[in-house]
């Protein structure tokens, strides 16, 4: 039988030009796919060196296909370490050894202008024909705006917190300085003694400094004590230039330049004067060799409402006043933590870091918005926006009261803490008052019933457990119409005080105060015929 032998029949030559066309044109439009997708496409062999680089990828971070192909990830794309301080090199090194255990990644890029932002990128393992791993290919997608977003709502949120506790701790600090404010005061009226005068002198300056802390506490905590009023904001920044250019140095040039045609705000002066103090200040620092500080004011529209961090911005007119410096500037992760309450990079004993973390909660209270803007070496700039008064009268000034004869009246005082009602009685009845105390409502409630036509003033507190202060002065005055009542507190939401002045409360005090500044409230309430002793 003869034998047959088979041969491959080759394809026709019109097959091989169909087949390779085809593949052609694929190649291309996979080629044309990865160079204009709209994500960061790059190849990186198992060493680290990018072999592919797609043009989305070189418009993002600024790179040509020759300056970027053969060089490292780490040191053109990928910073040795993120702004938060993580070390990126084990990170590429563990992806290109182990890339199965890195599906999906997210870090700090820089571009090759400097700039940092932050990509996800999702990695698949490139092997050849054996197996073998041969590199990596990374897809990324730009989430910068999102992360930033994710760390303003995450700083907002601190800042909340910190100013709970701020305000806690504000309040409690407040009644024990009143406690030592108030027990000093009645040793300095009993004493003879020089040496003894002299101390008690030492412990009420120490415990006004320590006020001072827990009113910036409070103010950063938007909880402080605060009265609005129409303001012209440009006479107050030429009494903050007027007292920079006499206190600091003198190589620093105090420039201003107030181009608003409508400075006037309803806020709170003595408070705005603090905050653009405490700018120029915290800028004076930053200058230790000299350079230049200027205020400038200018009117601003805000169409939409917008958000600068947590401050919200709603639609109208807005005063902006901007405070900028030559000095030294800030870099990121500083500028993110300035307005935190005790933060500060002065050395110790130079600040307290309450300045700023003051200045960001007057800014709230007032309805406004701060935002800073820094670099290292270029200086800062901080952008306060304030509302306007669209229609202001001329400030009034207070009528000058002609000093009285104190008076003495029967004083009922409702408070939780046991030293300020036990000094309360005690430097009370030394100036010849007639004193009641209380620790609770309850206990207030009963006396005041059998007694209201014997009291001429009742001093309240404001935080008190069960009831407090705003509750229980409408339980008294349901008992009588005609209460009179002052309210002290430690420390006082303003909504929430204006509500009582309101309902009919003569007067509002801070703690701590001293007897003097109580004496004083009296005295114009007896003057103004709003409290009439027998």
């Amino acid at each position: 039988m003869a034998k047959h032998c088979t041969r491959a029949v080759p394809p026709y030559p019109q097959d091989s030009v169909h087949i390779y066309e085809a593949l052609r044109k694929s190649e291309e439009r996979y080629r044309e796919l990865v160079e204009h997708a709209n994500s960061i496409i790059l190849r990186w062999d198992k060493n680290g060196i990018i072999t592919f680089f797609n043009e989305y990828a070189q418009r993002f971070f600024g790179y040509g296909e020759e300056e970027i192909i053969g060089q490292h990830v780490v040191g053109t794309i990928v910073p040795a370490s993120e702004s938060t301080g993580r070390d990126l090199r084990p990170l590429m090194d563990h992806i290109c050894n182990n890339p199965e255990e890195h599906h999906y990644n997210i870090n700090e890029n820089i571009t090759r202008s400097g700039a940092r932002v932050w990509v996800a990128w999702t990695n698949k393992l490139l092997t050849n024909d054996d197996g073998e791993t041969i590199g990596v290919l990374s897809i990324g997608s730009d989430i910068t705006k999102q992360r930033l977003l994710e760390e303003e709502l995450r700083q907002a949120q601190k800042m909340q917190a910190i100013g709970e506790l701020a305000g806690g701790i504000a309040h409690d600090f407040n009644n024990m300085i009143h406690g030592i404010t108030g027990y000093a005061e009645v040793i300095q009226q009993i004493t003879c003694d020089a040496r003894v005068a002299e101390y008690i002198n030492h412990i009420l300056t120490t415990a006004q400094h320590a006020a001072e802390l827990t009113r910036q506490l409070l103010t950063f905590a938007r909880k402080g004590n605060y009265q609005l009023t129409e303001c012209n904001t440009h006479e107050i920044i030429r009494d903050v230039c007027a007292m920079l250019e006499r206190t600091i140095d003198r190589r620093i040039h105090v420039a201003r330049q107030l181009d608003a045609g409508r400075p006037h705000v309803m806020g709170d002066p003595t408070q705005l004067k603090s905050a653009l103090l405490n700018l120029g200040i915290n800028a004076k620092d930053a200058m230790p060799s000299g350079g230049a500080l200027q205020f400038q004011t200018s009117n601003i529209t805000i169409s939409t409402p917008i958000k600068i961090s947590d401050f919200e911005i709603e639609r109208g007119e807005y005063l902006l006043i901007n405070i900028s410096d030559s000095g030294t500037g800030m870099p990121a992760e500083i500028r993110r933590r300035i307005f935190e309450p005790f933060f500060t990079t002065k050395e110790s004993g130079r600040g307290a870091g309450l300045g700023l973390a003051a200045v960001y909660g007057t800014t709230h209270l007032h309805k406004g918005a701060i935002r800073c803007r820094s670099r290292e070496g270029e200086g800062s700039s901080f952008d306060l926006y304030l509302p306007i008064i669209r229609d202001c009268t001329k400030l009034t000034r207070q009528r000058q009261r002609t000093p009285a004869p104190q008076q003495q009246i029967r004083i009922m005082v409702v408070d939780d803490e046991a030293i300020v009602r036990q000094y309360s009685k005690t430097l009370f009845e030394m100036h010849g008052h007639e004193v009641e105390t209380f620790s609770c409502a309850e206990e207030a409630i009963n006396f005041y019933r059998e007694n209201y036509e014997n009291i001429d003033l009742v001093l309240l507190d404001m935080i008190m457990p069960r009831m407090d202060g705003q509750q229980l002065f409408a339980f008294l005055k349901r008992i009588n119409p005609d209460i009179r009542a002052m309210l002290s507190t430690g420390y006082s939401v303003d909504s929430k005080v204006q509500e009582i002045l309101a309902d009919g409360i003569l007067d509002c005090i801070p703690k701590p105060f001293t007897y003097e500044q109580l004496q004083e409230k009296i005295e114009a309430l007896i003057q103004d015929g709003q409290l009439k002793p027998d």
